[in-house]
């Protein structure tokens, strides 16, 4: 019950501060999840879903965001995302170069409480994240915005029951995340745009959990189709 009146006041501010909104964008696609190695080399190597809803309201450069990203096999992998960032960006010959620092919280579900190594303890795991996003961005032909962005994470697992990320079993609570991708924005009215990306995450919990101490970082490859409405 709790939850859901948190939710019921999240839309009682959110939505009318839409009304002055000038954005909201929807993406959604494919997420290559190369895991767990644990039984053979890329034994779940997968595709995964991946979506993103950004949301700028009053008027204001600031974007909340919420992320979801879901594994529905073997591992059965569920996580979400709710960030809150405020770009600062600049005008260069045609150029937009933009800055913007980003922080939020993420809950992630497991399906096994167990078996893994390190042992795993939890099956719904808290995250903080801070970081930030480096973008230039440049319009081409009036309708087409081309975009490269690297976007980065720094992740803290603020409990101490879970072995992998827990230094009092050789763990570390914090992780490192980032994300190099390139976004195609074409403007088909005023208010509605269709959005493409493509690029590649590195990272975060997954290596910790999922892989054999010591072996290679795997990148997790996404691509992911959507729209943007301005209103």
């Amino acid at each position: 019950m709790r939850l859901i009146n948190l939710a019921v006041l999240g839309i009682m501010f959110i939505v009318p501060g839409s009304t002055f909104s000038a954005d909201v964008s929807l993406t959604a696609g494919l997420f290559r999840f190369n895991a767990t190695d644990y039984y053979f080399p890329n034994f779940y190597a997968e595709a995964g879903l991946r979506g993103e809803v950004n949301h700028r309201p009053w008027a204001s450069p600031s974007t909340f965001r919420l992320q979801f990203y879901g594994y529905p096999g073997d591992d059965n992998i569920f996580e979400g995302v709710v960030e809150y960032d405020h770009p600062f960006a600049a005008r260069v010959r045609g150029f937009e170069a933009a800055a913007a620092p980003q922080g939020g919280v993420a809950l992630v579900k497991l399906q096994y409480p167990a078996p893994y190594y390190p042992v795993v303890k939890r099956q719904f795991l808290p995250w903080l994240r801070a970081g930030g996003e480096l973008s230039v961005a440049r319009a081409v032909g009036g309708a087409v915005r081309l975009r490269g962005a690297y976007r980065f994470r720094l992740l803290y697992y603020p409990l101490d029951d879970y072995a992998a990320f827990s230094p009092e079993f050789g763990g570390d609570p914090w992780e490192f995340l980032h994300a190099p991708y390139a976004e195609l924005t074409f403007r088909v009215t005023e208010k509605w745009a269709l959005l493409g990306r493509g690029g590649v995450e590195v990272g975060g919990y997954y290596d910790a959990v999922f892989l054999t101490p010591g072996y290679l970082t795997k990148i997790r490859p996404f691509g992911e189709a959507g729209v943007a409405w301005s209103f």
